[in-house]
């Protein structure tokens, strides 16, 4: 199957931005929420800056500032470009264990009066189970240790105490890039800012940064890449940085890639911590069930992992909210589904991936959200999805209520069929396929 990784990666940057931002915005305000959901949203045009007690500065557009300056300083030290393009995907991807620890540190909270990890139990977590989620993914080139040690400083006072002769050079230049990133400015388009920033890396080469890789930064990062790294022109400079590459993968690797992103969307909420990978897994069944060609079973199950990617933008207070939602915090919460088209329509070349994800709550009657279309315009593919979520969210414990048996689950969603909302003979097909199936053989 022909994707382009970096281009999927680049795409979804925006919503772990987001995700990252909420996160850091808690601990300042004694773990409550005040990111209003407009103002997420907005992010392309407008500069968050969230601090913590770990010094942490993040902004929406973190990520793909990380993965343009990782290039330039990669393209300094003369990285080839099968390089540079795992350096760049493994720059957004320096915090893809984020949701994931977040819901660890919850857990341990439980059990320690309240108390979270600290900050290097905090990143040594991030990086061991970031190391350990992007193991399996399609790369060019050798990339061990590069999540792992991202947060290590030249003179060996990060995490795991590596000095930078022990730290392969794409985790010193992500290191880098990322400390710029969250301790300057790096969307104001000043001399004074410019001088700022080099001050920065100059001031800490040889101790958080080394000299080889901090005379590789200021060497490339000249003052004309401010602008290059504004929001309106960031998409442009990365995607001309490095040679269009369209790979060819397994239907394994893109399945590897699938899942990978569906846990960073569920563990954005206690109660959802299964909810993508299950119903990726039973779109795929019924995928196969169907005969779709190997080609689009590998699409659709992609397609089933990102249909809440949206969700990443939606605050966690009311994702996890324990009561029932107030009629603002529906809307808010009904927004997840236009996020996710808008997020994954950037992704060229995956238009039919990014119908198929987002219109999961679409009705046949019209009634549904966000675009409120009708069966007359929605595919056989767009039915299913609505349908594997409708199982799925049925199967699933929530704190309103208990897992659903399938008997139950298809009785609920025939009478959704007698609504006219959904389609009656997938549900038919769906309680013939699942009405006997080992769920507990599915990872």
């Amino acid at each position: 199957m022909k994707i382009n990784l970096n281009e999927i990666l680049y795409s979804v940057s925006f919503a772990l931005d987001a995700t990252e931002a909420e996160y850091y915005e808690r601990i300042r305000n004694n773990g409550i929420s005040v990111i209003g959901e407009t103002s997420i949203l907005r992010a392309d045009n407008v500069r968050f800056s969230y601090k913590d007690h770990r010094n942490v500065v993040v902004t929406v557009g973190h990520s793909k500032r990380i993965a343009a300056l990782s290039i330039v300083m990669g393209k300094a030290l003369g990285l080839d470009d099968n390089k540079l393009i795992d350096l760049a995907a493994y720059a957004v991807l320096h915090d893809n264990a984020l949701t994931e620890v977040i819901q660890e540190e919850n857990q341990y909270k439980l059990y320690n009066n309240g108390i979270g990890y600290s900050d290097e139990d905090y990143n040594i977590r991030c990086a061991t189970i970031g190391e350990k989620n992007t193991s399996l993914l399609p790369f060019r080139t050798n990339n061990r240790d590069v999540i792992l040690l991202h947060n290590e400083n030249s003179d060996g006072s990060g995490p795991f105490g590596r000095h930078y002769e022990n730290t392969p050079i794409k985790a010193q230049i992500i290191h880098l890039a990322n400390s710029v990133d969250t301790h300057c400015d790096l969307t104001t388009i000043t001399k004074e800012n410019y001088t700022e920033i080099c001050n920065y890396v100059r001031n800490n080469s040889g101790r958080l940064f080394s000299v080889e890789v901090s005379a590789a930064f200021l060497k490339a990062f000249k003052p004309k890449m401010l602008t290059y790294l504004a929001p309106t022109n960031i998409d442009a400079f990365l995607r001309g940085s490095i040679k269009k590459h369209n790979d060819e993968y397994s239907y394994t690797e893109v399945d590897n890639l699938a899942t990978l992103l569906a846990r960073i969307v569920d563990f954005k909420s206690h109660y959802n911590c299964r909810h993508s990978i299950g119903v990726a897994q039973k779109a795929k069944i019924m995928a196969e069930y169907y005969e779709f060609p190997a080609d689009k079973v590998s699409k659709y199950y992609l397609a089933g992992a990102l249909h809440d990617i949206g969700k990443l933008m939606i605050s966690i207070d009311i994702l996890d909210k324990p009561d029932r939602l107030s009629e603002a915090e529906f809307e808010k919460m009904k927004s997840h589904a236009y996020y996710t088209s808008s997020i994954l329509n950037n992704i060229k070349g995956m238009k039919d991936i990014m119908v198929w994800a987002s219109h999961h709550h679409e009705k046949l009657n019209g009634t549904g959200y966000p675009f409120h279309l009708t069966g007359d315009v929605l595919s056989h593919e767009e039915r299913l999805m609505t349908c594997c979520d409708i199982y799925q969210a049925l199967a699933e414990e929530r704190i309103y209520k208990e897992a659903y048996p399938h008997d139950k689950i298809i009785h609920i969603m025939k009478i959704a069929v007698e609504k006219g909302e959904i389609d009656g003979s997938i549900v038919n097909d769906i309680d013939k396929v699942f009405g006997n199936y080992d769920f507990s053989k599915l990872q």
